[in-house]
């Protein structure tokens, strides 16, 4: 089954390269920077009104920052998405690597995105034991560890 391809999967638009193609319109072939940055429909109406008469491409000139900005949007929030994993894949991960020996509430803290809330850490632990996916024991000194069943 073929995998879907994400944003995260496409190639970032270059403000250099999007420039060099509005200048193809010096030369009476316009709106490639357009369908270049994903505006297939502007784009293709520029090519055919030869950039509105000049005037679009006289104001893509300056429109064209913002259009490989908002081209680059999806892309970027989507490699952020992807970059990140859920806390409890993390925990879960942690409890793998530490074996036998499991790991502590400060091992988590220190393992984990310092954004992360101790209120939601312990929320996210209790949700994993709940379902059986973490085990709660002591250690020989008397700690709380968690470790995989």
């Amino acid at each position: 089954m073929p995998r879907a391809v994400s944003q995260a999967d496409q190639p970032l638009r270059r403000l250099d390269l999007s420039y060099l193609l509005w200048c193809l319109s010096l030369v009476g072939i316009c709106g490639v920077q357009r369908i270049y940055n994903r505006r297939p429909l502007s784009g293709v109406l520029y090519l055919l009104s030869f950039g509105l008469l000049g005037i679009g491409t006289v104001v893509d000139l300056f429109l064209i920052p913002s259009l490989v900005r908002h081209a680059n949007a999806p892309t970027l929030l989507d490699q952020a998405r992807a970059a990140v994993e859920p806390i409890d894949r993390q925990l879960l991960l942690l409890a793998r690597s530490k074996g036998s020996a499991g790991f502590s509430l400060n091992d988590a803290v220190l393992a984990l995105d310092p954004a992360v809330e101790l209120t939601e850490l312990r929320r996210v632990l209790d949700d994993l034991q709940q379902h059986e996916l973490l085990l709660i024991s002591n250690d020989a000194q008397g700690r709380v560890v968690y470790r995989e069943p």
